[in-house]
C-alpha cells in the first residue's frame, strides 16, 4: 500500500490517506517440485505481506483450477456464504465442495505455497502451472489447461465484455 504524506512542520510528516490498492494481477508461470510446493511470484508476495498477514486459504474451485485467498478474504467470502439460502440443494452442494477443500496455508521461508495432493490432482497440476491474479485471490492453473481455457473462451469473452459495454 501506498501511502500519502504531508508535511506537520519541521521535518515531522503524516499519513494523510493511502493511494491506491494493490490488488492481484497478471499472470505468471511457474513449476511445481517433486514435493508439491510452488513459488509465489513476487509481486504477489509483497501484496500478501503488505495488506495482509500472511496466512493464506487454498480451495478447489470448479473450473478445475485452485485458487488461494488471503485469510482476510477468504473470511469475508465465508461470510457472504452464510447469508445464502440452505434450502437450495446447489447452495448446499457449493458449500460442501468450496469449504470441504479448503486448508490453510502459509508461504515458507522461500516464498511458496504447498499445493497438498487432492488439489494437485483436482486441478490437473503436474509441473507447469500459472499463477494468475483475480483481484482479491490468486488462482493456480494447469498451465496447458490455462492455456486451452483461454483458447476455448475467446469468443465468449468478447460477446461479455461487448454485453457489457466494455
Amino acid at each position: 500500500m501506498k501511502y500519502i504524506l504531508r508535511a506537520v512542520g519541521g521535518i515531522k510528516w503524516e499519513v494523510v490517506g493511502t493511494r491506491g490498492r494493490d490488488m492481484f494481477r497478471g499472470s505468471f508461470e511457474h513449476t511445481v517440485d517433486s514435493k508439491g510446493r510452488v513459488s509465489v511470484p513476487s509481486k504477489f508476495r509483497d501484496i500478501i505481506a503488505d495488506r495482509y498477514d500472511g496466512r493464506l486459504v487454498l480451495a478447489m474451485d470448479y473450473d478445475r483450477c485452485l485458487t488461494v485467498y488471503p485469510l482476510e478474504e477468504w473470511e469475508r467470502l465465508e461470510e457472504k456464504i452464510k447469508t445464502l439460502s440452505l434450502m437450495k440443494q446447489e447452495v448446499k452442494d457449493f458449500r460442501r465442495f468450496l469449504l470441504s477443500s479448503a486448508t490453510e496455508c502459509e508461504l515458507d521461508k522461500q516464498g511458496r505455497i504447498l499445493i497438498p495432493p487432492p488439489h494437485r490432482e483436482h486441478a490437473g497440476i503436474t509441473k507447469n502451472v500459472m499463477l494468475v491474479g483475480i483481484i482479491d485471490k490468486i488462482e493456480i492453473w494447469d498451465a496447458k489447461a490455462w492455456e486451452a481455457r483461454n483458447n476455448q473462451n475467446g469468443d465468449k469473452i468478447g460477446e461479455a465484455l461487448a454485453a457489457l459495454g466494455l
